[in-house]
């Protein structure tokens, strides 16, 4: 049994569990991460590499609940996917040509941020590993208005469209740390998780 990873939002300064740096290093070598929320909720990362693709797909306990697909289009510069001849998850059948995809009934819960920060990691790891002198880059390619803020916040650097925008991603340093955030449950059930993680 792989023992959990915890990811926290605010680490402090003397924070013993591992940062999203770490678990990055540990997805790129292992090519799959268990880990737990800090709300005790459990996920998988899995990392592969289908045509020489760089993919991520996180899942919770029951199903896979979004991806992310980027190719290294050389020269330092990483695309997520749009390609609509590219569709490498079989449980996700209706998403040909798009790199990053969230179930509906994941949504707004961070799992999107979840995977670009996985997916950019990888894509740093592959470049660090190629010694190359020129800048790295990640771009991102028709973004609709829905996640527009979620590329925004992330840090992307957005030259809008009238319809669609595009993005890119140039700190090869860093990456925000992975925040999943709880569903909502009912009250009688949110009592009994905190009774039980308390007890």
């Amino acid at each position: 049994m792989r023992e959990p990873i915890k990811f926290y939002k605010y680490l402090s300064a003397i924070q013993l569990m591992p940062s999203t740096a770490e678990i990055i290093r540990k997805l790129w070598s292992e090519q799959q991460v268990v880990f737990e929320t800090d709300y005790e909720e459990e996920f998988e990362a899995v990392f592969s590499r289908p045509g020489g693709l760089f993919d991520v797909v996180i899942r919770s306990v029951q199903e896979p609940v979004g991806f992310i697909t980027l190719k290294n289009e050389k020269q330092g510069i990483y695309s997520i996917v749009n390609d609509t001849a590219v569709n490498p998850h079989p449980t996700f059948a209706n998403t040909p040509g798009h790199g990053i995809e969230v179930k509906k009934s994941y949504r707004k819960k961070g799992i999107g941020a979840a995977l670009l920060s996985l997916g950019i990691g990888m894509a740093q790891q592959d470049y660090q590993t190629k010694n190359t002198p020129v800048p790295f880059k990640v771009v991102a390619t028709d973004i609709s208005k829905l996640g527009l803020g979620c590329y925004r916040t992330f840090g992307f650097l957005i030259q809008e469209g009238i319809q669609v925008s595009t993005g890119e991603y140039t700190n090869l340093h860093a990456v925000p740390d992975v925040n999943i955030r709880p569903w909502k449950m009912p009250l009688p059930l949110r009592l009994i998780k905190k009774f039980k993680r308390h007890a």
